[in-house]
């Protein structure tokens, strides 16, 4: 049995994961984590766990026990310093870190195993494959754009997801940035749609997402993989090629 934690348990991503990892039969779900001093006793938030807060990680938590992070971008340096007392394994679904935040989750990594994606759906790492042989195979003269609509509620700008699907094109293809136009409306789930086209000929890649459970795909396959790695920084294309 995998022991795994979520931390961002009160998150509405972190409710739809503890409710997946209370379902898997190859899991144990030990640990539900919130912000530092707002513990809860069991019963209150969850029928048998209780909420701890993130400062108590390492008292509460078994050593080895698999991270799963919806959270918010300022608590990672409290993760972090708890992960390595538990020397944890991380799956990563937190967006919005800074350049320096990235680099304590790419150092963290040299230690312990960790998967990171903006998104965890299946569609979002093929569309990531797909922009991969585009970008080595489409003539120079084609251009790129993307937009990203999602719900009116989401407060980044661009999405975690459309930076990271444009920074995929970008490291092969060089040039400008790729243009990325960003649209909150109604209760959109979330839609990525590229654009390619030269003066002869045009190509379009959409991935919509039906609902939240699209974003549940690939958690838990990523804690599997992490539970067997000694450590690096990897993406959710690595655990889709091992499934």
């Amino acid at each position: 049995m995998i022991s795994v934690a979520v931390h961002g348990a009160e998150g509405r991503m972190g409710i739809l994961i503890t409710e997946l990892a209370d379902q898997a039969e190859d899991m144990n779900l030990v640990g539900l984590i919130s912000e530092p001093g707002k513990g809860r006793a069991p019963g209150e938030f969850h029928p048998d766990l209780a909420l701890t807060g993130q400062e108590m990680m390492a008292q509460d938590l078994p050593a080895g026990t698999v991270i799963i992070d919806f959270s918010l971008a300022a608590a990672l340096d409290g993760l972090l310093e708890q992960g390595r007392i538990l020397r944890s394994p991380l799956v990563v679904g937190t967006t919005g870190f800074s350049p320096e935040q990235q680099d304590k989750l790419a150092s963290y990594a040299k230690e312990f195993p960790v998967v990171q994606a903006a998104n965890f759906s299946v569609g979002i790492p093929a569309l990531q494959m797909l922009l991969q042989l585009l970008a080595k195979t489409l003539p120079s003269g084609f251009d790129a754009e993307q937009i990203e609509t999602h719900h009116v509620t989401k407060l980044d700008k661009p999405s975690g997801t459309a930076r990271t699907l444009a920074r995929t094109w970008e490291e092969l293809r060089g040039g400008s940035p790729v243009p990325t136009h960003s649209q909150r409306v109604g209760g959109v789930i979330g839609e990525h749609t590229w654009t390619f086209s030269d003066q002869e000929e045009t190509l379009v890649l959409t991935h919509r997402a039906h609902s939240r459970q699209a974003f549940l795909r690939g958690i838990l396959p990523a804690a599997r993989f992490v539970d067997t790695r000694e450590n690096g920084l990897f993406s959710l294309v690595d655990v889709l090629k091992t499934m």
